[in-house]
Protein backbone atom coordinates (compact mmCIF):
# COMPACT_ATOMS: atom_id res chain seq x y z
CA UNK A 1 0.00 0.00 0.00
CA UNK A 2 1.09 3.15 -0.76
CA UNK A 3 2.13 5.99 1.77
CA UNK A 4 -0.25 8.78 2.15
CA UNK A 5 0.80 12.16 0.59
CA UNK A 6 2.16 14.83 2.85
CA UNK A 7 -0.43 16.84 0.66
CA UNK A 8 -3.07 14.67 1.51
CA UNK A 9 -2.36 14.63 5.09
CA UNK A 10 -2.54 18.52 5.01
CA UNK A 11 -6.41 18.61 3.32
CA UNK A 12 -7.53 15.50 5.67
CA UNK A 13 -6.26 17.60 8.65
CA UNK A 14 -7.71 20.77 7.99
CA UNK A 15 -10.92 19.19 6.91
CA UNK A 16 -11.23 18.26 10.43
CA UNK A 17 -10.48 21.28 11.70
CA UNK A 18 -12.71 22.65 10.05
CA UNK A 19 -15.82 20.39 11.01
CA UNK A 20 -14.81 20.70 14.81
CA UNK A 21 -15.19 24.29 14.73
CA UNK A 22 -18.55 24.47 12.37
CA UNK A 23 -20.60 21.58 14.60
CA UNK A 24 -19.23 21.43 18.02
CA UNK A 25 -19.48 24.61 19.16
CA UNK A 26 -23.20 24.93 17.78
CA UNK A 27 -24.03 21.61 19.21
CA UNK A 28 -22.92 23.11 22.53
CA UNK A 29 -24.36 26.18 22.16
CA UNK A 30 -27.94 25.08 21.72
CA UNK A 31 -28.93 24.54 25.10
CA UNK A 32 -27.46 28.16 26.21
CA UNK A 33 -29.19 30.01 23.67
CA UNK A 34 -32.56 27.78 24.72
CA UNK A 35 -31.94 28.53 28.17
CA UNK A 36 -31.36 32.18 27.84
CA UNK A 37 -35.02 32.20 25.76
CA UNK A 38 -36.53 30.05 28.16
CA UNK A 39 -35.57 32.91 31.13
CA UNK A 40 -36.52 35.91 28.99
CA UNK A 41 -39.74 34.31 28.88
CA UNK A 42 -40.31 33.39 32.13
CA UNK A 43 -39.42 36.72 32.95
CA UNK A 44 -42.25 39.65 32.47
CA UNK A 45 -41.15 43.21 31.45
CA UNK A 46 -42.14 46.20 33.89
CA UNK A 47 -45.07 46.86 31.78
CA UNK A 48 -46.14 43.19 31.49
CA UNK A 49 -46.31 42.90 35.11
CA UNK A 50 -48.29 46.42 35.75
CA UNK A 51 -50.75 45.47 32.99
CA UNK A 52 -51.16 41.85 35.08
CA UNK A 53 -51.56 44.05 38.65
CA UNK A 54 -53.93 46.30 36.79
CA UNK A 55 -55.79 43.75 34.97
CA UNK A 56 -55.71 41.87 38.95
CA UNK A 57 -57.08 44.78 40.82
CA UNK A 58 -60.34 45.28 37.83
CA UNK A 59 -60.98 41.47 37.98
CA UNK A 60 -60.87 41.60 42.49
CA UNK A 61 -63.74 45.14 41.60
CA UNK A 62 -65.56 42.85 39.97
CA UNK A 63 -65.69 39.93 41.87
CA UNK A 64 -66.70 42.32 44.88
CA UNK A 65 -68.97 44.32 43.03
CA UNK A 66 -70.91 40.84 42.38
CA UNK A 67 -70.68 39.39 45.86
CA UNK A 68 -72.33 42.32 46.87
CA UNK A 69 -75.21 42.21 44.41
CA UNK A 70 -75.44 38.41 45.24
CA UNK A 71 -75.58 38.87 49.13
CA UNK A 72 -78.55 41.67 48.44
CA UNK A 73 -80.44 39.05 46.05
CA UNK A 74 -80.06 36.08 47.94
CA UNK A 75 -81.56 37.65 50.80
CA UNK A 76 -84.16 39.24 49.07
CA UNK A 77 -84.84 35.73 47.48
CA UNK A 78 -84.87 34.18 51.02
CA UNK A 79 -87.35 36.49 52.81
CA UNK A 80 -89.47 35.90 49.74
CA UNK A 81 -89.65 31.98 50.04
CA UNK A 82 -89.38 32.39 54.50
CA UNK A 83 -93.21 31.76 55.80
CA UNK A 84 -94.33 35.99 56.62
CA UNK A 85 -93.43 36.30 59.85
CA UNK A 86 -95.68 38.64 62.04
CA UNK A 87 -94.83 42.14 62.28
CA UNK A 88 -93.32 44.28 65.05
CA UNK A 89 -96.09 45.62 67.59
CA UNK A 90 -97.00 48.71 67.18
CA UNK A 91 -99.72 51.24 68.90
CA UNK A 92 -103.08 49.30 68.71
CA UNK A 93 -105.02 50.78 66.09
CA UNK A 94 -108.18 52.39 68.03
CA UNK A 95 -111.13 51.02 65.02
CA UNK A 96 -109.70 46.98 65.13
CA UNK A 97 -109.22 47.04 68.89
CA UNK A 98 -112.68 48.14 68.86
CA UNK A 99 -114.03 45.52 66.63
CA UNK A 100 -111.31 42.50 69.03
CA UNK A 101 -113.10 43.45 72.31
CA UNK A 102 -116.46 44.94 70.90
CA UNK A 103 -115.95 47.77 73.17
CA UNK A 104 -116.52 51.30 71.75
CA UNK A 105 -113.25 53.63 70.68
CA UNK A 106 -112.25 55.65 73.96
CA UNK A 107 -110.05 58.25 73.71
CA UNK A 108 -107.83 57.20 76.58
CA UNK A 109 -106.33 54.76 73.69
CA UNK A 110 -104.96 57.81 72.00
CA UNK A 111 -103.37 59.45 74.69
CA UNK A 112 -99.65 59.71 75.01
CA UNK A 113 -97.88 58.67 77.75
CA UNK A 114 -94.37 60.66 76.85
CA UNK A 115 -93.38 63.03 74.22
CA UNK A 116 -92.94 61.11 70.90
CA UNK A 117 -90.88 61.12 67.48
CA UNK A 118 -90.87 60.24 64.65
CA UNK A 119 -87.30 59.99 62.48
CA UNK A 120 -87.89 59.32 58.62
CA UNK A 121 -85.40 58.12 56.76
CA UNK A 122 -85.87 59.02 52.87
CA UNK A 123 -84.39 57.56 49.27
CA UNK A 124 -84.81 54.35 50.35
CA UNK A 125 -84.23 52.14 47.24
CA UNK A 126 -83.07 48.75 47.59
CA UNK A 127 -82.19 46.12 50.43
CA UNK A 128 -78.69 47.38 51.66
CA UNK A 129 -80.00 50.74 52.36
CA UNK A 130 -83.31 49.28 54.27
CA UNK A 131 -80.37 46.98 56.13
CA UNK A 132 -78.53 49.72 57.56
CA UNK A 133 -81.51 51.07 58.91
CA UNK A 134 -81.92 47.44 60.94
CA UNK A 135 -78.40 48.06 62.85
CA UNK A 136 -81.00 51.67 64.66
CA UNK A 137 -81.93 49.50 68.22
CA UNK A 138 -85.29 51.54 68.13
CA UNK A 139 -88.12 52.54 65.50
CA UNK A 140 -87.31 54.36 62.48
CA UNK A 141 -90.02 55.01 59.53
CA UNK A 142 -88.48 54.00 55.73
CA UNK A 143 -89.68 56.16 53.51
CA UNK A 144 -88.70 54.38 49.70
CA UNK A 145 -89.11 55.83 46.04
CA UNK A 146 -91.55 54.12 44.01
CA UNK A 147 -90.57 50.99 41.63
CA UNK A 148 -88.96 52.28 39.07
CA UNK A 149 -85.83 50.93 36.89
CA UNK A 150 -83.21 52.72 39.86
CA UNK A 151 -85.39 50.58 43.26
CA UNK A 152 -87.30 47.72 40.81
CA UNK A 153 -86.80 46.21 44.37
CA UNK A 154 -88.77 48.52 47.18
CA UNK A 155 -92.78 46.67 46.60
CA UNK A 156 -90.48 43.50 47.74
CA UNK A 157 -88.11 45.20 50.56
CA UNK A 158 -91.32 47.31 51.39
CA UNK A 159 -93.55 44.29 52.46
CA UNK A 160 -91.12 42.92 55.03
CA UNK A 161 -91.07 46.27 56.91
CA UNK A 162 -93.15 46.36 60.26
CA UNK A 163 -94.21 50.02 59.09
CA UNK A 164 -93.06 52.27 55.89
CA UNK A 165 -93.72 54.83 53.39
CA UNK A 166 -93.83 56.27 50.00
CA UNK A 167 -91.25 58.84 48.88
CA UNK A 168 -93.03 60.57 46.02
CA UNK A 169 -90.57 62.43 43.55
CA UNK A 170 -92.40 66.21 43.16
CA UNK A 171 -90.93 68.79 40.86
CA UNK A 172 -87.92 70.93 41.90
CA UNK A 173 -87.52 74.65 40.89
CA UNK A 174 -83.41 73.39 40.04
CA UNK A 175 -83.20 69.94 40.25
CA UNK A 176 -84.37 66.89 38.59
CA UNK A 177 -83.22 62.97 38.44
CA UNK A 178 -84.01 61.25 35.68
CA UNK A 179 -83.87 57.73 36.71
CA UNK A 180 -87.34 58.79 38.88
CA UNK A 181 -90.92 59.02 37.58
CA UNK A 182 -92.41 62.43 38.23
CA UNK A 183 -94.98 64.31 39.13
CA UNK A 184 -95.13 68.09 37.64
CA UNK A 185 -96.91 71.19 38.69
CA UNK A 186 -99.02 71.31 35.62
CA UNK A 187 -100.06 68.13 35.97
CA UNK A 188 -103.76 67.06 35.75
CA UNK A 189 -106.23 65.67 38.56
CA UNK A 190 -106.24 62.69 36.66
CA UNK A 191 -102.40 61.79 35.85
CA UNK A 192 -101.83 62.48 39.72
CA UNK A 193 -105.27 59.90 40.14
CA UNK A 194 -103.28 57.43 37.66
CA UNK A 195 -99.61 58.04 39.19
CA UNK A 196 -100.80 57.31 42.73
CA UNK A 197 -102.98 53.90 41.77
CA UNK A 198 -100.03 52.57 40.35
CA UNK A 199 -97.88 53.27 43.46
CA UNK A 200 -101.02 51.60 45.66
CA UNK A 201 -100.67 48.48 43.15
CA UNK A 202 -97.35 48.23 44.19
CA UNK A 203 -97.69 49.14 47.94
CA UNK A 204 -101.11 47.56 48.86
CA UNK A 205 -100.78 49.07 52.25
CA UNK A 206 -99.43 52.01 51.85
CA UNK A 207 -101.11 54.84 53.75
CA UNK A 208 -98.57 57.74 54.00
CA UNK A 209 -96.16 59.34 51.72
CA UNK A 210 -94.11 62.09 51.96
CA UNK A 211 -92.51 64.24 49.06
CA UNK A 212 -88.95 63.68 47.11
CA UNK A 213 -88.03 67.54 46.57
CA UNK A 214 -91.00 69.30 45.36
CA UNK A 215 -89.95 72.89 45.68
CA UNK A 216 -91.86 73.85 42.95
CA UNK A 217 -94.68 71.75 43.19
CA UNK A 218 -95.56 71.96 47.16
CA UNK A 219 -95.58 75.88 46.37
CA UNK A 220 -98.06 75.90 43.95
CA UNK A 221 -101.56 76.25 45.20
CA UNK A 222 -103.46 74.30 42.34
CA UNK A 223 -100.88 70.99 42.56
CA UNK A 224 -101.22 70.73 45.98
CA UNK A 225 -105.37 71.16 45.42
CA UNK A 226 -104.95 68.30 43.30
CA UNK A 227 -102.61 66.09 44.98
CA UNK A 228 -103.82 65.89 48.33
CA UNK A 229 -107.27 65.38 46.70
CA UNK A 230 -105.97 62.60 45.34
CA UNK A 231 -104.50 61.13 48.30
CA UNK A 232 -107.44 61.92 50.64
CA UNK A 233 -109.83 59.48 48.50
CA UNK A 234 -106.97 57.03 48.09
CA UNK A 235 -107.02 57.10 52.29
CA UNK A 236 -103.31 58.43 52.23
CA UNK A 237 -101.87 60.78 54.68
CA UNK A 238 -99.83 63.18 53.60
CA UNK A 239 -96.32 64.31 55.37
CA UNK A 240 -94.95 67.38 53.80
CA UNK A 241 -91.46 67.33 53.88
CA UNK A 242 -90.62 71.30 53.54
CA UNK A 243 -88.47 71.72 50.91
CA UNK A 244 -89.65 74.93 50.49
CA UNK A 245 -91.14 77.91 53.22
CA UNK A 246 -93.63 78.56 50.05
CA UNK A 247 -95.45 75.00 50.61
CA UNK A 248 -99.16 75.56 50.44
CA UNK A 249 -100.45 72.28 51.83
CA UNK A 250 -101.57 74.34 55.29
CA UNK A 251 -103.54 76.62 53.00
CA UNK A 252 -105.24 73.98 51.36
CA UNK A 253 -106.53 72.03 54.58
CA UNK A 254 -107.49 75.34 55.66
CA UNK A 255 -109.75 76.08 52.65
CA UNK A 256 -110.64 72.22 52.75
CA UNK A 257 -111.56 71.13 56.09
CA UNK A 258 -110.27 67.38 56.28
CA UNK A 259 -110.74 65.11 58.86
CA UNK A 260 -107.59 62.80 59.69
CA UNK A 261 -107.86 59.60 58.55
CA UNK A 262 -105.19 58.17 61.81
CA UNK A 263 -108.52 58.43 64.65
CA UNK A 264 -105.72 59.20 66.75
CA UNK A 265 -103.89 62.13 64.64
CA UNK A 266 -106.49 64.84 65.18
CA UNK A 267 -105.18 66.92 62.31
CA UNK A 268 -104.14 65.82 58.42
CA UNK A 269 -101.95 67.98 58.91
CA UNK A 270 -98.49 66.90 59.28
CA UNK A 271 -95.09 68.16 58.69
CA UNK A 272 -91.22 67.85 59.08
CA UNK A 273 -89.86 69.50 62.00
CA UNK A 274 -86.54 69.13 61.82
CA UNK A 275 -84.12 67.84 58.84
CA UNK A 276 -81.23 65.81 60.63
CA UNK A 277 -78.57 65.88 57.51
CA UNK A 278 -78.17 68.74 55.55
CA UNK A 279 -74.45 68.71 56.60
CA UNK A 280 -72.71 65.32 56.59
CA UNK A 281 -70.94 66.11 60.12
CA UNK A 282 -71.72 63.40 62.47
CA UNK A 283 -71.57 66.34 65.70
CA UNK A 284 -74.49 68.67 63.44
CA UNK A 285 -76.42 65.68 62.91
CA UNK A 286 -76.14 64.43 66.53
CA UNK A 287 -76.75 68.30 67.45
CA UNK A 288 -80.27 68.34 65.25
CA UNK A 289 -81.39 64.63 66.26
CA UNK A 290 -80.90 66.69 69.82
CA UNK A 291 -82.96 69.37 68.22
CA UNK A 292 -85.60 66.64 67.12
CA UNK A 293 -86.08 65.73 70.80
CA UNK A 294 -86.86 69.16 72.53
CA UNK A 295 -89.11 70.36 70.08
CA UNK A 296 -91.39 66.66 70.79
CA UNK A 297 -90.80 67.50 74.55
CA UNK A 298 -91.66 71.10 74.32
CA UNK A 299 -94.57 70.19 71.33
CA UNK A 300 -95.56 66.74 72.67
CA UNK A 301 -94.42 65.11 69.13
CA UNK A 302 -91.63 66.41 66.14
CA UNK A 303 -91.15 64.51 63.12
CA UNK A 304 -87.80 64.55 61.64
CA UNK A 305 -86.40 63.42 58.15
CA UNK A 306 -83.02 62.04 57.81
CA UNK A 307 -81.22 59.77 54.73
CA UNK A 308 -79.15 56.67 54.60
CA UNK A 309 -75.92 58.41 54.56
CA UNK A 310 -73.32 56.55 57.07
CA UNK A 311 -72.75 59.23 58.65
CA UNK A 312 -76.30 59.88 59.38
CA UNK A 313 -77.20 56.28 60.40
CA UNK A 314 -73.51 56.13 63.05
CA UNK A 315 -74.72 59.38 64.35
CA UNK A 316 -78.64 58.16 65.32
CA UNK A 317 -77.46 54.28 66.78
CA UNK A 318 -74.73 56.27 68.67
CA UNK A 319 -77.57 58.78 70.02
CA UNK A 320 -79.56 55.36 71.29
CA UNK A 321 -78.59 55.98 75.05
CA UNK A 322 -79.50 59.64 74.67
CA UNK A 323 -82.75 59.19 73.36
CA UNK A 324 -83.56 56.56 76.09
CA UNK A 325 -82.56 58.86 78.47
CA UNK A 326 -84.38 61.74 77.28
CA UNK A 327 -87.81 60.68 77.93
CA UNK A 328 -89.00 60.54 74.77
CA UNK A 329 -89.99 57.76 72.73
CA UNK A 330 -89.02 57.11 69.06
CA UNK A 331 -92.37 55.72 67.32
CA UNK A 332 -93.01 54.70 63.70
CA UNK A 333 -95.31 57.75 62.02
CA UNK A 334 -98.71 56.34 61.92
CA UNK A 335 -98.14 56.15 65.94
CA UNK A 336 -97.90 59.49 66.44
CA UNK A 337 -100.71 60.72 69.09
CA UNK A 338 -101.95 64.64 68.02
CA UNK A 339 -105.02 65.25 70.11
Amino acid sequence: MNKLNPITIGIIALLLVLLVFNFIPDQESKPIQQKIQTVIKTKPSTQETQETQETQETNNMLIQKNLDFLEENLQLLKENLEPKTKPLPTTPNPESLAKETNTPKTTQICQRTKPQLAIIIDDISNYTQYRRLQEIPYKITPSFFPKTIASKNTPQIAATAPFYMVHLPLEALNFYQKEHLWLFSNDSKQIIQDRIQAIKKDFPNLTYINNHTGSKFTQDPNAMQNLLAVLNENKITFVDSRTTPKTKTALYYKNNPTASLNPCQNTPFLERNIFLDNELNISKITQNFIKAIETAKSKGYAIAIGHPHKETILALKNASEYLQKSGVEAVYINELIIP
